[in-house]
Order: C-alpha cells, then structure tokens, then sequence
C-alpha cells in the first residue's frame, strides 16, 4: 500500500513507535485503522488477486456502528473490486462499506456518505468572523434512505474534510 494511517513497521509488528503511539493516543489514529491496515497489507502480500493494494493509498478509517467508512487517495475507488469489498465486509464484521476520497471539499464527501441520494444545493456560506461554513440542502424524500441523522452527517463531514456543514432537508 502507498500510504497507511500509521509507519508499515509499527503496523506489521504490532509495536508502535513513539510518533505513532502518540498519534494513537491523540485518537488521531484507531486501533481499528492499525488491525484494518495490517490485515490489507497481509492479504496484498499472500494473495495474487490482491496484488493491487500496493497501488492504493489508504488514509483513515471509521468504524460508525455497522458501517466503516474508508477514506482512500484519489481515484483509489476504482480499483476496489467486489471481492476486495466483500472481504473487508467479513473481516471486519459490517454491513456496509463506504468509499470515499480523501479531501478537504465537502461535496464529494456529502455524496459519497448520502448515496444514492443527490444534494440539492451546496453553498459557501462566509461568517462576519472571517471563517467558512457551508449549507448543503437534501430533499426531504431522502431522508429516510440516508444512513445516518443530521447531525452524525454534520460530525461525519467535519471530521472527514475538516469543514462545518449545516445539513437541512427541504421538500
């Protein structure tokens, strides 16, 4: 794998160097992401079929419940095959799998999180403090089919992009 959330050597031995102990500690890194990256580069060293991940570069990942949320380098989503996915659905014990790029813009976040649902209206909106938020609009409707509430939307996006959205659903 290209990037990983912690140093390849503190992954594949278990022992984490000071920085990436201390990464640990901040909550910077997970547990999680250390298990999730060692089993990935295990299955890219001992199984042809996955020689691919030595491509991909994997950033963070989000255990939210029954769904991990993987955030991976540009243009990474299109190497994931289905055999890839659906082995990291059993790994990991999970229902759903969402993929998305890792960024500092909101909108590839918001759709990759609200899919198959469409945002109605992104804006920028700038604050009399000089800081940015942004309102992103869904239809009402669509409510029901996204995953997650408002407000795990509204942490989720923060913590993926760094970026305070509003999330409203209107008719």
């Amino acid at each position: 794998m290209k990037v990983l959330p912690a140093d390849k050597t503190c992954i594949n031995s278990g022992y984490l160097c000071s920085n990436c102990q201390m990464r640990l500690n901040s909550g910077e890194i997970s547990e999680f992401e250390i298990d999730l990256a060692k089993d990935l580069i295990k299955l890219e060293e001992e199984q042809e079929r996955f020689a691919f991940l030595k491509d991909i570069s994997f950033y963070k990942a989000i255990d939210y419940e029954d769904i991990v949320i993987l955030v991976i380098g540009k243009r990474d989503k299109l190497k994931f095959t289905p055999d890839l996915i659906t082995w990291i659905k059993e790994t990991c014990e999970i229902d759903g799998l969402i993929l998305t790029e890792k960024t500092n813009k909101p909108r590839p976040v918001v759709e990759s999180l609200i899919s198959p649902s469409k945002i109605v209206s992104l804006n920028e909106i700038f604050l009399a403090t000089g800081d940015i938020q942004f309102r992103v609009i869904l239809r009402e409707v669509d409510k029901e089919n996204i995953l997650f509430t408002k407000d795990e939307l509204e942490e989720l996006i923060f913590e993926l992009t760094g970026n305070i959205c509003r999330v409203e659903f209107q008719n």
